[in-house]
């Protein structure tokens, strides 16, 4: 339950949002019915979602901005959509965006982007089995490092003490 839709880029399968003042009304929002989205046949901007995995569409909602990552001015959900039909990956994205030089691509933007990723992947969550900050999804501790540490954020010890 939340008032976010970013829970659906972190992986969430069923969200509800939107509760009226009551609490007798709310909207979910599952993940598994993204795919039976059609677009309307006079409206071909629509975004279809049929064939679209959980990396697709959290690559999109990265592309077209998130709060861990700079934007590319100018790309938002539909654009975001129909570059990565076409181009594919978020690399694809930018090279191709680069080469035709009509946008401002932030520095760096691949590695903030993988980085951003991370976050969406590993955030740490409340586990209430194990009463304990958990990854979201488990990390390669082989691969994890200081930064991706700080920059998703450190494991606080003392966390809901009373739960």
């Amino acid at each position: 339950m939340t008032e976010d839709s970013d829970l659906l880029v972190f992986g969430c399968k069923e969200v509800l949002v939107k509760f009226d003042p009551d609490g007798r009304k709310v909207i979910s929002i599952s993940r598994n019915n993204f795919g039976k989205i059609t677009a309307a046949p006079s409206d071909s901007s629509s975004i279809v979602l049929r064939g679209w995995n959980d990396e697709q569409f959290r690559h999109m909602a990265m592309l077209s901005g998130c709060d861990y990552l700079p934007s590319i001015p100018g790309i938002g959900l539909k654009t975001a959509w129909s570059l990565l039909r076409k181009w594919k990956t978020p690399e694809g994205v930018v090279k191709a965006l680069l080469m035709e030089g009509k946008k401002k691509v932030p520095r760096d933007y691949l590695v903030k982007f993988q980085m951003a990723e991370k976050c969406f992947l590993h955030q740490r969550v409340w586990c209430p089995l194990q009463k304990q900050l958990v990854h979201l999804t488990d990390v390669d501790e082989d691969e994890w490092t200081e930064e991706l540490d700080t920059y998703i954020g450190m494991y606080v010890v003392r966390f809901f003490s009373s739960v």
